[in-house]
């Protein structure tokens, strides 16, 4: 006799059991498949009956894994532009994206709390795709593997930090949350002024990730050696703040971070170019933006 026939997977979710929303103007935010509205396995009691020697005995459902981790999920803070980056959805279109992903989903694959692990840091013009493998790989160890994680743009980190001053808040109160993470990816590394007061920011930031041995992954437009300041056709008089503007623009990632945050750097991470002489945004299928 034939076997049981098995139901196709979910043409929404296919089988994941839960689907990424994108929220414009917010985070990232997962929920549970329509699929899985009502558990088919526990009918939302929250356990099953599992045999054993005596008989039977009672075990979490899976369903309520699936629940936990959806809700590490939403804590991530993925922005919403990329909301819906996956391993799967990203498009390769030159070797650097091959070996880009590759870094990226080995990482989140082998990635396990309870060993150091080290990070990855992509560097690259605009539009490459870095922020894109950022969100993809905090979303598998999230979903996937119910590793707590966050995103932060580090601009958007110091706004934070100086809003909390306004409320009697201090540095430590925003970012003991991102001390003790287990993965913490940060954005835009080096797009701040580059003050005193910035840098120390940042140095306090990594120097605690640093000593305590936790993951922390990286995306930045400065490149590890300095260029030449792009060119504008058309231009012949540069205002003075244009002029800074493009100079720092051309400036080398340690140069924007400073000697001591970039050393730390080349030991908690593997630096990867990711600069494939194309804006994904502009030039490459529509970008990454809604997949």
């Amino acid at each position: 006799m034939p076997g049981p026939v098995e139901s196709a997977p979910c043409a929404t979710c296919g089988g994941a059991g839960y689907v990424v929303e994108q929220v414009l103007g917010k985070p990232a935010l997962a929920r549970r498949c329509a699929c899985q509205a009502a558990c088919p396995r526990c009918g939302e009691t929250g356990y099953v009956l599992v045999p054993d020697a005596s008989g039977a005995r009672a075990q979490v459902c899976a369903c309520r894994h699936l629940d936990e981790r959806i809700r590490l999920f939403n804590k991530v803070g993925i922005p919403a532009a990329v909301a819906r980056a996956s391993f799967e959805a990203f498009k390769s279109y030159s070797p650097d994206h091959v070996a880009a992903k590759r870094v990226a989903e080995d990482f989140a694959r082998a990635f396990r709390s309870d060993k150091p692990s080290k990070g990855f840091l992509f560097y690259g013009r605009p539009g490459g795709g870095k922020t894109h493998l950022l969100a993809a790989t905090l979303r598998w160890l999230a979903l996937e593997k119910g590793v707590p994680c966050r995103y932060v743009e580090f601009m958007l980190l110091l706004s934070e930090i100086k809003a909390g001053f306004d409320s009697g808040r201090n540095q430590m109160e925003i970012l003991r949350p991102l001390i003790s993470v287990p993965v913490l990816a940060i954005d835009e590394l080096g797009k701040e002024r580059g003050t005193e007061w910035e840098r120390s920011m940042l140095d306090e930031l990594i120097s605690h990730r640093y000593n305590g041995g936790l993951a922390t992954l990286f995306a930045t437009n400065y490149f590890l050696d300095p260029r030449a300041p792009a060119e504008e056709p058309g231009r012949m008089v540069q205002t003075r703040s244009r002029d800074f503007q493009r100079e720092a623009e051309a400036m080398s990632l340690s140069q924007r971070v400073g000697d001591r945050v970039y050393s730390r750097l080349n030991e908690m991470c593997t630096l990867l170019r990711l600069d494939p002489n194309v804006d994904m945004r502009k030039d490459g299928a529509g970008g990454y933006w809604g997949r």
